[in-house]
């Protein structure tokens, strides 16, 4: 089943960090209800309700495109709303592999010379604030250097990232942080029955104006 937000839900989640790129797993208790449940949110605008049906879902969403489902979906409210960490939904899915996530690795700054890439399987990214060029805080990329050995080896970035998505990825935006941004680089742990594997940083403040460079078919 999916739903829409209303605009104000919408920002909400938008202010809050990510689960994973492109995603977040929300618990979060309907207007009118005590029960606390568990949903996937794409984009931070469509949700999807974790009925053991998540892969025929997210599949239904993006072979309709996110703006027809969101169009025809049916709105839900919170009352409250807590956004799942990578780590809390990685414990709940797979074991860890050696290496760490990014946010359990240190925070760093940015050496501004370094590019990152954000990949996106979305009509919109809401993650890319094309008009102040930049990216928003609570947001993940991985490194252009994974980018570019991911593309040159013909991998599959949906296992790599592991995405709770199985479609195509469109679209790379690629971000140049300057040297008072601050990020946490680490390795893509397993979820969603996805491999993971890959490099992964996250932007708990985002970056600085300015220092989004471009934007690419994938």
């Amino acid at each position: 089943m999916f739903y829409r937000l209303s605009k104000a839900q919408e920002d909400f989640l938008i202010s809050e960090p990510e689960t994973g790129m492109g995603y977040q797993v929300i618990e979060a208790i309907k207007t009118g209800s005590y029960v606390r449940e568990e949903y996937l949110v794409l984009n931070s605008e469509i949700v999807i309700e974790m009925d053991g049906h998540l892969t025929e879902n997210v599949s239904e969403v993006f072979d309709n495109g996110i703006f027809s489902v969101k169009t025809n979906a049916r709105l839900i409210t919170f009352s409250q709303i807590w956004v799942l960490s990578e780590r809390q939904v990685r414990y709940n899915v797979n074991e860890p592999k050696n290496e760490k996530g990014a946010t359990e690795n240190p925070v760093e700054n940015a050496d501004g010379k370094e590019v990152f890439v954000r990949l996106s399987a979305f009509e919109e990214e809401k993650r890319v604030d094309k008009i102040n060029k930049c990216l928003r805080p609570g947001s993940y990329t991985t490194t252009e250097d994974d980018y570019v050995t991911c593309k040159f080896m013909e991998c599959d970035p949906i296992q790599r990232y592991a995405l709770p998505t199985n479609n195509e990825i469109i679209s790379a935006f690629h971000f140049k942080p300057v040297k008072t941004d601050t990020l946490q680089k680490g390795i893509v742990q397993p979820a969603y029955g996805k491999q993971g594997g890959g490099k992964e940083a996250f932007f708990a403040k985002g970056t600085a104006i300015n220092t989004f460079l471009k934007q690419t078919p994938y």
